[in-house]
């Protein structure tokens, strides 16, 4: 049976929990709750969350479906080198994030969701994954017959 690989699940599990933490913090800022601040936070943290793991990594094994308009953000990404494609880093960054947005409760669900996505980008690392862009193959030529 083959292996699987923890980044792909983590990368889908980062991006939700970035959706998470934008929907709640908009709860909370525009509900004005007494610590509306964290959500604020909640909103800038969620947006560069997602913009993070927009861009989908490539497999080892098999194809990758790659997102729509991905190519755009991956080019950001591959820019911040070491910082995003090592995965150690992307567990740390994560649960570093996520601990601000604990302290309100309509942010609990998205940090709960992030630090999940982090533990599973710490497995990932530990087995030896990095993010790789998924980059467009170069089209043949038609070659002339005669």
């Amino acid at each position: 049976m083959g292996q699987i690989e923890w980044a792909m699940w983590a990368n889908e599990q980062a991006l939700a929990s970035g959706l998470i933490l934008i929907t709640g913090g908009i709860v909370a800022t525009a509900g004005q709750f007494t610590s509306w601040w964290f959500g604020a936070y909640s909103i800038v943290a969620g947006v560069f969350i997602c913009l993070l793991e927009y861009p989908r990594g490539k497999r080892r094994k098999g194809s990758t479906m790659e997102r729509c308009g991905q190519k755009y953000l991956t080019k950001v990404v591959k820019v911040l080198g070491p910082l995003s494609r090592n995965y150690y880093i992307r567990a740390v960054l994560h649960l570093g994030l996520s601990v601000p947005a604990g302290f309100l409760l309509a942010t609990i669900l998205g940090t709960a969701c992030l630090a999940i996505a982090s533990s599973i980008y710490l497995l990932a690392a530990f087995h030896g994954e990095q993010w790789t862009p998924i980059e467009p193959k170069p089209k043949e030529r038609p070659q002339p017959q005669g």
